[in-house]
């Protein structure tokens, strides 16, 4: 249902950056108000008040004044009166879409016709149609006036989006609970039910994940450069996408025309130093007669945010902030530590002294009673140092009898590094280590040691390298749009830990085992590890030998697709044609994952590759039913929709899982828009949450304020079911024409997410000992006192499963921890969004005005059947109760003005119950536009958290005093941009 043109192929974009309205007759009359300035900012107003659809391409408009536009007039003499001056004109293509045309242009050449399609809006796969689920659209101009550098960065401060794991920056702060973000990516988390629960799609096509179990998608590698526009679907789709689509959908849309050239260089950095940035980009393209090209190439370089450059992060002291000491008795020198054999747990009983070689010591040396404690945020680094290459390219082709072939190729590289926290644990020293004295007369001690002086911060250096595309031939049959393409991608991610402790070599360098042969240290020769004294006197080849254990993982990820789709009208109704589409959907996904270990054992240990694999087919049908439009309005009933639609998709080895939605439209007023939707959703178990082999190793973990040696079990569970979920929204849109540029958006949600997969353990480790709810999964043991519990540890540590089986002896455990995934949770989220947006003239410029907000009503998780209701709003590390934006931009002539306030609400601190203050930040923009000897040249001062404001005190266990899932202690961010149009 296209219509044709005599042009060059033109980039077609819808100019409403809201939800589609309802049509409207371009004859009635209405009122406008938009103010002179850049025909390319105006005509978006121009969209919005007039509700047409405005076909151009970038090229077109760029440079053109408008002039304004103030008044009652019908929409077809508003653009009239919005292009005079400008060179251009324009034609009706169909009811409610205009194309812009370049009448000069148009003399010279009258090339052959071309096929220009309406845009297609995601929740739903019908073009140019209304969602009865909430849609949110972001653009370029977006990202410019938000002062970020990427889409990713504008996306995760969505009020909507919870950041929590799916951040770069989550990994040394606690905020990732599910442990899965190895590669520092940028991901989405939709009402923050997960990543790996909002589905993210390129052009429509899903993408391959990333992460340890591959199942979230990293929008960081999106060159931003190369987007048209971002659409966030917030209500869950699986009736329309199939699997993952529970949060919702974020469908982000390149750019597939651009008959211009685009540069652009930023440079940008902290108040208080560190994250400093630079990017550079270029787009590029051109048409012919009957087709485009377009390409783009973005570099972008953050560098990373250390722990000293933060009064939050600084020291895990804290103390001067008003909070505790969470300094660890890991230290050097460190402390002698004893065990209860009753409770298992380790407790200091003597400081080892400060400021000594560690030789000639007595039993009086020691500090009975006292405690050394390190810092354990030394040397880390908050935020990685990330490096990124991304290239696009895309092409289309008309072809005859009306069809059109269209492809696209991305390539992004992006690397990362990042200081994490030195390696700690208990040294075993016996009588057997030269060095070795006792204050209480025992022949061996359990040291608690830090090596941060030592080997200082472990270093984990990443790569990953994402590469897709797609093929896609589009056209009409019977009046019937018929659209099949095939796409492919693959994320390659691999990952170092190093300078790690060799616990071998150590037990070599302790002297608790004899000299290994197969490598060069010899105690005769270098000595024997002297944890009495200060670091300063181990030599360099002692670090180097104890400091050499290493790991590294790669994980590869591939999804291939083949999808085959027809729609069009099968009957008229009243109010128009009923339509309905169908198609069928193929789908092959991949995870492979291999990796070595050399923490301990004589050789290192090599973990044998292993490839999951499966594959996914559906069928899906969708129907509109318009039985009241403006056909046959009435006073009351401007218009009545009812859209349907189902899913039926089979997992290989999982199971078959069908899915409806039902939605509705209803405007009883030309102003006003209902809309509700219910529908359900559901999410296939990953291939590693069912594959995975079972693994152990030991940690210490707390319970009631002591340490306990533990076994963690690790793993995949091959009856892992799938996630379901049931979705309702309800909301309005009203768009007063009493009130020219005024649209407000409302609406509710809850969605109850049920069978939830995860490691619930792994998402509260460090209290998982003293949590009740998590009490399924922990068995303690006496391996000391009960032979049934000394058979059961021991069979664990001789498993080949066990990464570090010989660091500590049988006797020492004290709990058995099972982390391996399982349907457990139970979550219910519900609550409201609300946004504005206001576009008025305020002197002799043009002000607009626009805020969003979400306010969480219920956040409730239940870990297993058997487990109380926890309420989550408001604790940290979870999403905040309100949050939310407003911003103004006031265009006069060259000059933008903008400002922004954002704010994310306080909490508790579900431990001490100790409330957390409220976070209210201030960005501002200044940006020109400049003229004559500087067409198409515009420059950019942005500046984000102008106040430079620290984020609210939280007192985290692990030394952190800020909750870094909901708040940054970035500060204040300032950047310069630089944009050329050619």
């Amino acid at each position: 249902m296209g219509h044709r043109f005599t042009s060059t192929a033109f980039a077609a974009l819808m100019m409403g950056v809201a939800t589609p309205v309802a049509a409207q007759s371009i004859d009635a009359v209405r009122a406008f108000s938009i103010g002179a300035g850049p025909l390319e900012r105006s005509l978006p107003v121009f969209a919005q008040q007039s509700g047409l659809q405005i076909l151009y391409p970038s090229a077109l408009v760029a440079g053109r004044q408008a002039p304004a536009v103030t008044g009652d007039y019908t929409a077809e003499a508003a653009l009239a009166q919005l292009l005079r001056g400008t060179g251009l004109t324009y034609r009706q293509s169909r009811p409610n879409v205009f194309v812009l045309i370049d009448p000069s242009a148009r003399a010279e050449a009258e090339p052959e016709a071309t096929q220009l399609e309406e845009v297609v809006v995601t929740g739903s796969y019908f073009r140019g149609v209304d969602s009865p689920s909430p849609v949110t659209v972001l653009t370029q101009d977006d990202v410019a006036r938000q002062g970020r550098a990427t889409v990713a960065e504008t996306l995760a401060a969505l009020p909507q989006n919870f950041t929590g794991a799916a951040y770069e920056g989550s990994a040394n702060t606690g905020a990732d609970r599910s442990a899965r973000n190895s590669g520092a990516a940028t991901g989405l988390n939709l009402r923050g039910l997960g990543a790996d629960a909002t589905l993210v799609l390129v052009n429509g096509r899903r993408i391959a994940g990333t992460g340890i179990s591959g199942d979230f998608a990293d929008v960081s590698n999106i060159p931003s450069s190369a987007i048209a526009r971002v659409d966030v679907l917030l209500d869950g789709a699986s009736a329309l996408y199939g699997a993952d689509a529970v949060g919702g959908v974020v469908n982000i849309i390149l750019k597939s025309e651009f008959e211009q050239a685009e540069s652009r260089v930023r440079l940008g950095g902290t108040s208080d130093g560190g994250a400093e940035e630079v990017l550079l980009s270029h787009v590029g393209g051109f048409n012919w007669a009957s087709g485009s090209l377009v390409a783009a190439y973005e570099f972008h370089d953050r560098g990373e945010l250390r722990s000293e450059d933060r009064r939050v992060t600084a020291s895990a002291d804290l103390r001067p902030l008003g909070g505790s000491d969470w300094r660890l008795v890991y230290s050097a020198p460190g402390n002698i530590m004893a065990q209860n054999p009753v409770t298992g747990s380790y407790q200091p009983i003597f400081a080892i002294p400060r400021d000594q070689n560690g030789v000639g010591l007595t039993a009086s040396d020691f500090l009975a009673n006292q405690v050394n404690l390190t810092n354990q945020n030394l040397g880390q680094w908050f935020l990685p140092h990330q490096r990124r290459h991304s290239l696009f390219a895309a092409a289309r082709q008309n072809l005859p009898f009306g069809f059109s072939l269209d492809g696209d190729i991305r390539y992004t590289e992006r690397n990362h590094t990042l200081q994490t926290p030195a390696d700690t644990g208990i040294v075993v020293i016996t009588s057997a280590n030269p060095h070795f004295v006792s204050p209480v007369g025992a022949t061996r001690h359990d040291i608690a040691y830090s090596w941060i002086d030592e080997l200082g911060p472990a270093l984990s250096e990443g790569r990953t390298r994402s590469v897709s595309g797609a093929l896609g031939l589009n056209g009409s049959i019977q009046d019937w749009n018929v659209s099949a393409y095939v796409s492919g991608g693959r994320e390659f991610s691999s990952r170092t830990l190093s300078n790690r402790v060799q616990t071998t070599f150590l037990q070599e360098a302790l002297g608790s085992r004899a000299d290994i042969p197969t490598t060069t240290f010899r105690t005769a020769v270098d000595g024997f590890f002297n944890p009495y004294g200060d670091p300063a006197n181990t030599s360099a080849a002692m670090r180097a030998h104890i400091g050499s254990g290493y790991s590294w993982t790669d994980h590869r990820t591939t999804v291939a697709s083949a999808n085959l789709k027809a729609d069009g009208s099968i009957l008229e109704l009243a109010g128009g044609p009923l339509r309905m589409a169908v198609g069928v959907d193929l789908r092959r996904e991949r995870f492979e994952t291999e990796g070595e270990n050399f923490l301990s054992g004589v050789a290192p240990r090599i973990v044998a590759p292993l490839v999951y694999e499966r594959d996914v087919s559906a069928a899906f049908v969708e129907f509109r039913a318009p039985f009241i439009s403006a056909a046959n309005a009435r006073p009351g009933l401007e218009r009545l929709e009812f859209s349907l639609a189902a899913r039926i998709e089979d997992h290989e080895g999982v199971g078959q899982s069908t899915n409806p939605k039902v939605g509705l439209l209803y405007s009883p007023t030309p102003d006003l828009l209902l809309r509700a939707s219910h529908g359900t959703s559901f999410r296939a178990p990953a291939l590693r949450e069912l594959f995975t082999a079972y693994a152990l190793g030991p940690t210490f973990l707390n319970r009631g304020g002591v340490n306990i040696l533990a076994v963690v079990q690790y793993g995949g569970n091959p009856d892992l079911r799938p996630e379901t979920a049931t979705s309702t929204t309800a909301g309005f849109v009203w768009t007063p024409a009493a009130l020219s540029g005024f649209r407000l958006e409302g609406g509710w949600f809850r969605t109850r997410f049920e069978d939830r997969i995860g490691n619930p353990v792994l998402e509260n480790l460090t209290n998982v000992l003293n949590d009740p709810a998590l009490s399924p999964f922990v068995r303690f043991v006496s391996p000391a006192t009960n032979a049934e519990d000394r058979a059961l540890v021991q069979s664990l540590l001789d498993h080949p499963g066990n990464f570090n089986p010989t660091v500590m002896p049988v006797t020492a455990y004290g709990v058995i921890v099972d982390n391996r995934f399982v349907n457990a949770a139970a979550v219910e989220v519900e609550g409201l969004d609300l946004s504005a947006r206001y576009r008025f003239d305020l002197g002799d410029g043009q002000m607009s005005i626009d805020g969003s907000i979400t306010h969480l009503l219920a956040n409730d998780r239940q870990i297993t059947a058997a487990s109380p209701n926890e309420n989550l709003l408001g604790d940290p590390h979870f999403p905040a109760r309100w949050r939310g934006r407003l911003g103004g931009q006031w265009l006069s002539g060259p000059l933008t003005l903008g400002f922004i306030a954002n704010y994310v609400s306080g909490g508790r601190d579900p431990v001490g119950g100790r409330g957390i203050d409220d976070w209210a930040t201030f960005d501002g923009q200044v940006r020109y536009d400049f003229r004559g000897w500087g067409q198409g040249l515009s420059l950019s001062l942005n500046v984000l958290n102008l106040a430079n404001s620290e984020p609210p005190f939280y007192d985290a266990s692990r030394g952190i005093g800020y909750d870094a899932a909901n708040t940054n202690a970035l500060g204040r961010q300032i950047s310069l941009q630089l944009v050329k149009r050619w």
